[in-house]
């Protein structure tokens, strides 16, 4: 595939620019190698004299338990039978003790640290106490969102996807115990009627958005239904030549190019690539992707990882912590392979607290569509999408990045967090929807 011999030119030049800077180091190693080698001489000297100690113990215990001495002294000649192994018993035991120290003085986190190393990467390790209150949530949430989705599925195609998603994300089990045929039905029902595409609203005035039909398309992929070439075909023709997506079809490429826009349709066509059995498809999908990923990687504020919904919009520029959030997320999520300082600026910038339950804007910006203007609906709330993206960042870091991460997080989901304000009545199921998928990602999950 492109994107395999891509991937495998851009490994060779690594290795080839790693090959030359090993060369340029050579020498300077090799003068430091006498140095190098006199120090280990002084470091086995010291470990010797600190043996002798211990074997007078051995000889000490050898008077109350024999059988024990005798086990230690089988120790004891296996590690003198080298000067690395010497060497390694007292960094072990160096490092036994310093954690020991450090684990008595930072007991919290010392097991963070702990928690951290001994579980499964996919998990975000939370102490007991708090993943069992956001699993309890979880539950409560999803079976609210399961008893609206009847009424749901019934006109606003929007919210019906992020229920759908958030409840295949909560349970993939939930596919097998759902008509997805049904689903389809409902979502092909409320398309077009003028193109493969959704709106807001399938009643009524409204522009063709490109968001609303990611999240239909987004949804189909969750459910493993490939969408029709039409529907992909819409998504690719409405990307602009720089790599974007505006909000709505027929806006202004360029100045109206939007962030969430973007994010949305790189996660629908990357789910959707999986399910296509044409390869040329299939690289169409993932070229528009990549391209969409780096549209989103020039947007992005310097040393912030924070975005704009509308980058290119003077009167728009106002940096969003929900739009920022979900970008970050679709890109892990795309699998986008240079996110390193980005996910670092990311943990750097996080606010101290965590936001509200409730907290976030509305655009409310005009975008102009030929002769009409439309009013960008869409309201960006911050902690779910914070916690998401929190959450994708932790999965990547490395071990110092994943504590950091693991402690804002535990703030945002601590048992009296704001979080658990939400109780799956409220009027605008999206919030509702979003919380599942936080709370599942950030530390719910088993």
């Amino acid at each position: 595939m492109w994107t395999d011999s891509a991937a495998a030119k851009k490994m060779r030049a690594s290795a080839r620019a790693m090959g030359s800077y090993a060369a340029r180091l050579r020498p300077h190693l090799d003068k430091l190698r006498p140095y190098a080698n006199e120090l280990r001489r002084y470091a086995v000297t010291s470990v010797d004299a600190a043996w002798t100690w211990l074997h007078r113990g051995i000889v000490q215990v050898g008077k109350v338990s024999p059988r024990a001495a005798k086990r230690l002294e089988a120790v004891e000649t296996w590690v003198c039978r080298s000067d690395a192994r010497k060497l390694g018993t007292a960094a072990f035991a160096v490092v036994l003790v310093l954690g020991t120290g450090f684990a008595a003085i930072f007991p919290e986190t010392a097991g963070r640290y702990g928690r951290v190393i001994f579980t499964s990467n996919r998990i975000v390790p939370l102490p007991d106490e708090m993943r069992r209150a956001a699993g309890e949530k979880a539950k409560q949430l999803a079976a609210a969102l399961d008893t609206r989705l009847d009424k749901k599925l019934a006109g606003e195609a929007w919210t019906s996807a992020q229920i759908l998603v958030a409840l295949r994300e909560n349970d993939p089990g939930y596919a097998g115990r759902i008509d997805v045929k049904l689903i389809e039905q409902y979502f092909r029902s409320v398309a077009g009627p003028e193109c493969a595409c959704w709106r807001r609203f399938p009643q009524g005035r409204y522009p063709n958005h490109i968001g609303v039909t990611s999240w239909a398309l987004w949804t189909f992929a969750q459910y493993g239904i490939p969408a029709h070439k039409s529907e992909l075909e819409f998504l690719l023709s409405t990307q602009g030549a720089d790599g974007g997506w505006p909000l709505f079809a027929g806006a202004q490429q360029g100045k109206f190019a939007s962030t969430y826009g973007t994010a949305a349709a790189i996660l629908a066509l990357h789910g959707q690539a999986a399910l296509q059995s044409d390869r040329e498809q299939k690289k169409r999908l993932a070229l528009a992707v990549d391209r969409g990923a780096d549209w989103l990687k020039n947007r992005v504020a310097p040393g912030r990882a924070r975005w704009a919904d509308y980058p290119a919009w003077s009167e728009a520029r106002e940096e969003s912590l929900g739009v920022s959030g979900f970008a970050l997320f679709a890109l892990h999520r795309v699998d986008a392979g240079w996110l390193g300082s980005l996910d670092r600026d990311w943990m750097r910038e996080l606010p101290a607290q965590a936001p509200a339950a409730l907290g976030g804007a509305a655009s409310a910006r005009k975008v102009q569509v030929g002769n009409r203007s439309y009013p960008d609906e869409t309201r960006y709330y911050e902690l779910p999408w914070t916690i998401l993206a929190t959450a994708e960042v932790y999965r990547s870091a490395w071990i110092f990045g994943k504590v950091r991460a693991v402690q804002w997080l535990e703030r945002a989901l601590a048992p009296r967090a704001s979080i658990y304000e939400i109780t799956g009545r409220e009027k605008n199921a999206a919030i509702v929807a979003e919380t599942l998928l936080a709370l599942r990602s950030g530390g719910a999950r088993e």
